[in-house]
């Protein structure tokens, strides 16, 4: 059963009974935090920047396979244009149709 609002905040009392309260509390934890960030700054900073390492095999297996489709479109693009010299030319023609931003009637 859930709790009361009453209940919640008589919880939260006990838990925190004894601790300081208000601004000043509150401005002294957060330049302790603020102390503690730069802190962990500076040790960052301090480290060595590791060496860049060699990427895992899963990513270079998918870069190998790419590179073979391409290298067998780039064959198969050169077989087209050495049958169809003027494929390039066509298809160009035919993106630059579809990019072309549609006209208005009217």
């Amino acid at each position: 059963m859930p709790l009361t609002n009453a209940e919640r905040q008589r919880l939260w009392r006990e838990r925190h009974r004894g601790e300081p309260r208000g601004n000043a509390a509150m401005l002294a934890e957060l330049a302790a935090i603020q102390a503690r960030v730069a802190q962990l700054s500076a040790e960052l900073a301090a480290r060595p920047k590791p060496a860049p390492g060699k990427p895992p095999r899963r990513v270079r297996d998918a870069v190998a396979v790419l590179k073979r489709e391409r290298d067998e479109l780039a064959e198969r693009l050169a077989t087209v244009e050495a049958n169809q010299p003027l494929v390039t030319a066509k298809a160009q023609a035919w993106i630059a149709q579809v990019d072309a931003p549609p006209r208005r009637r009217g």
